[in-house]
């Protein structure tokens, strides 16, 4: 399993706490695990085939490139230029000064 940490507004901390404190789970990682995969489901349960076949494919690729950042084969991007370059073309697109 992978840890991960994340911060939550007090009031949603509350809730959490609430429902543990409820015996509705027994931890806040119960909780989380059991609201992520809930909310897999409900995003995968409404594709169709060709979609979760996309989507696997998607999942392929993006494995691909973590493989090849943590072997170090990664680079830098400058993303000013990016986002400017994306701007530029929308603009184009849609003739916007």
């Amino acid at each position: 399993m992978t840890r991960v940490a994340i911060q939550l507004p007090d009031e949603l901390n509350q809730f959490v706490n609430k429902s543990v404190q409820a015996g509705d789970f027994h931890n806040a990682d119960e909780f989380f695990i059991s609201v992520v995969s809930m909310y897999k489901d409900q995003v995968e349960e409404g594709l169709s085939e060709a979609d979760q076949t996309k989507l696997e494919s998607l999942r392929r690729d993006i494995q691909v490139g973590v493989d090849q950042l943590d072997r170090g084969e990664g680079s830098e991007m400058d993303w000013d230029a990016f986002f400017a370059d994306r701007h530029r073309a929308y603009a184009d697109r849609h003739s916007v000064s």
